[in-house]
């Protein structure tokens, strides 16, 4: 099974990827993560939760119009095209979708999994490289082309975890989600996995077009954000946040450039949003504990007058 990381900030001790800084190793980040997680003093019910303006403009950095990228995800480029036009188009669309996936298994059709590229359908069949969302876009966009239903599905399986080092060398645990795609053809549906591998044995979960793209959306986001790319990513997170506003995933990982760029309020305000969306996002619950230590020190350094950016030993 080939999975999709969403970085999912797990700060202390983060996937569809959110993400986390710390300074600690990844075993103590896990080990640490766990323990927050069960604490009380992270508990946020409805009405401790602080009111957040829904005007964007006002709570996340001003940006320029930019082409919406979300779309991208499931064109179908030229290539894709051609290929569906090569096969007889007086089959029925259940013949020439049947047709599509024989001879994308005859040709040994191969998608080189790499996590850390959240290709678009286009893309993946293009260049056979991505993680499984790609793929499932691409079986998707296909099975659209010749006119057969088809969805993505978010499989219920033990969600897996690596830890990554941005550009700056923070440590960033990623939590691990699977998607594949399911084709509707006539009586019964076909559930297709990555590179054609058996079906997951876990509970499968249709989601929409709009939490895919989402997903895809918030990847690209934090590879930016690993790359130094800020604003690139801010409007990338902005792009999803209009398609799945209640997204505790995309509110956590908001916070996490927040807390990169040092603005501790609004990064505690945007965990304050995952946790309170979804009470189970133990990565927000440990990243906003990181934040109330974080400000602990910040006035605590003050009140010492020590400098908080000194390369110097005292």
């Amino acid at each position: 099974m080939r999975w999709i990381a969403i970085l999912v900030s797990v700060m202390l001790a983060a996937c569809s990827s959110s993400t986390t800084t710390s300074s600690f190793t990844s075993s103590e980040n896990r080990e640490l993560g766990e323990q927050l997680s069960q604490s009380k003093q992270v508990g946020i019910s409805p009405l401790e939760i602080p009111p957040l303006p829904w005007d964007m403009d006002s709570y996340l950095p001003t940006a320029p119009k930019s082409t919406p990228v979300a779309p991208t995800l499931l064109a179908v480029s030229p290539e894709m095209k051609a290929f569906v036009d090569s096969i007889d188009p007086s089959m029925s669309p259940r013949q020439r979708m049947y047709r599509i996936l024989y001879l994308l298994r005859l040709e040994r059709f191969h998608l080189e999994y790499d996590l850390d590229t959240t290709a678009t359908a286009a893309e993946a069949f293009a260049q056979k490289r991505g993680n499984c969302i790609s793929f499932a876009a691409m079986i998707v966009a296909f099975a659209r082309e010749v006119g057969i239903p088809a969805h993505f599905n978010r499989v219920h399986a033990p969600q897996g975890r690596r830890a990554t080092r941005s550009i700056s060398g923070s440590v960033l645990v990623e939590n691990i989600l699977h998607i594949n795609a399911e084709v509707s053809l006539g009586w019964s549906s076909e559930i297709i996995e990555m590179n054609f591998a058996p079906q997951s044995r876990y509970r499968h979960e249709r989601i929409s077009d709009e939490e895919v793209q989402s997903l895809f959306l918030n990847n690209l986001a934090l590879n930016k954000a690993r790359d130094g790319e800020q604003h690139i990513a801010f409007n990338l997170l902005r792009e999803a946040l209009g398609l799945t506003p209640k997204s505790s995933i995309v509110w956590n990982s908001i916070g996490y450039l927040y807390r990169r760029q040092g603005k501790l309020d609004l990064a505690e305000m945007s965990y304050t949003r995952a946790i309170y969306l979804d009470s189970k996002n133990n990565s927000a619950k440990n990243n906003l504990q990181r934040v109330y230590q974080l400000q602990n020190r910040l006035e605590l350094l003050q009140a010492a007058g020590s400098p908080q950016n000194s390369d110097q030993d005292s």
